[in-house]
C-alpha cells in the first residue's frame, strides 16, 4: 500500500457565489471541503460606504447681554490673575542717595551819600546839596558837600559823572562855571541810609589830607560835564566831595536872554566791584 501526498493545484478563479458565498453574508472567512482536501478560501469584504450623516448648518445667534456680561467678567478676571503674579514677583533692592541744601548766593554791595542817597542792595533818591536862587548878574559862588560811602564787595573802579538838563540849560551851561571840585579820602563819613544827614554842608570836609582835583577847575558846567564821567582813584569807604559853582556873571544884564532861566545839575557816582 502506496501513501502519497496529493498535490492540488490551486483553484482557478472562481465566482465566490458558485461557491455559496452570498453578497449577503457577512463571514469574512469560509472553509469548503471538496473530496477529503480541505480549502481555505478567503473571502474579502467588499468596503461598504460610509455614511456621514449631514450636519445642520448652525447660524450663532448673536450675543445677548448676558454673554457681554461674562465676557467683561473673564477679563476682569484674567486681570486679576495677572495682578497676582506680578505681586508675588521678585524684586531688586532699589536705594537713593541725596546731597540736598547746595545754595549760591551772590555778593552784596551798597552805595550811600549822606544827602540820603543809596544804590544797590537798597535805593533811594537823595535831597540836592545845592539849591540856589535868585541868581543875579555878579552873584557870588557857592559851595556844597557830600559824603559817599560803599559796603559790601570789594571796589574795582568808582566814577563820577554829571549830566545837565533843565529849561534855561542852553543859556546857563555857558555862563555858570565849575570853580573847584575835589575829593578827599582821609576822613570819615557818617550815613544813616535813605536819610540827608548833611544839607550840603562842608562842615565834616577833612582838613587835613590830601584834595584831589576832577576835571578841568574853573570850566563852565558845559565842558565840565563833557569831560566825565572822572575815575575816582583808590576809592575807599569814606570820601568826601567838594564843588564850587559861580554865579552868573556881572555881564548877563539881559533879562530877555538870563532872567527865569534854571539849569540843573546830576552827579551820578558808578561803582563797580570785583
Amino acid at each position: 500500500m502506496v501513501t502519497g501526498a496529493l498535490m492540488c493545484a490551486p483553484y482557478p478563479p472562481m465566482d465566490l457565489v458558485a461557491l455559496g458565498v452570498g453578497s449577503g453574508q457577512t463571514a469574512a472567512e469560509e472553509m469548503v471541503s471538496v473530496t477529503g482536501r480541505r480549502l481555505d478560501l478567503v473571502r474579502p469584504v467588499a468596503a461598504r460606504p460610509s455614511v456621514v450623516p449631514a450636519q445642520p448648518s448652525v447660524v450663532p445667534a448673536p450675543a445677548t447681554h448676558g454673554t457681554g456680561r461674562k465676557i467683561a467678567l473673564t477679563l476682569a478676571l484674567l486681570a486679576l490673575v495677572a495682578g497676582f503674579g506680578t505681586i508675588g514677583s521678585w524684586a531688586a533692592w532699589t536705594v537713593s542717595d541725596s546731597n540736598s541744601g547746595n545754595t549760591f548766593s551772590t555778593s552784596t554791595v551798597l552805595l550811600q551819600d549822606n544827602q540820603g542817597g543809596q544804590a544797590g542792595s537798597a535805593t533811594s533818591t537823595g535831597t540836592a546839596m545845592f539849591n540856589v536862587t535868585n541868581l543875579s548878574p555878579g552873584s557870588s559862588a557857592t559851595t556844597a558837600c557830600i559824603g559817599v560811602n560803599f559796603s559790601g564787595a570789594s571796589a574795582s573802579t568808582l566814577t563820577l559823572a554829571a549830566t545837565l538838563g533843565g529849561a534855561g540849560q542852553s543859556t546857563l551851561q555857558s555862563e555858570l562855571t565849575m570853580n573847584a571840585a575835589t575829593y578827599n579820602t582821609s576822613g570819615t563819613v557818617s550815613v544813616t541810609g535813605g536819610s540827608n544827614t548833611n544839607n550840603g554842608s562842608c562842615a565834616s570836609y577833612p582838613a587835613g589830607g590830601t584834595n584831589t582835583t576832577i576835571g578841568s577847575q574853573g570850566a563852565t558846567l558845559q565842558s565840565w560835564a563833557a569831560g566825565g564821567p572822572y575815575t575816582i582813584s583808590s576809592p575807599v569807604t569814606n570820601t568826601w566831595y567838594k564843588f564850587t559853582v559861580s554865579g552868573l556873571p556881572s555881564g548877563d544884564t539881559n533879562c530877555n536872554t538870563y532872567c527865569n532861566k534854571t539849569i540843573t545839575v546830576s552827579l551820578t557816582w558808578t561803582l563797580t566791584t570785583t
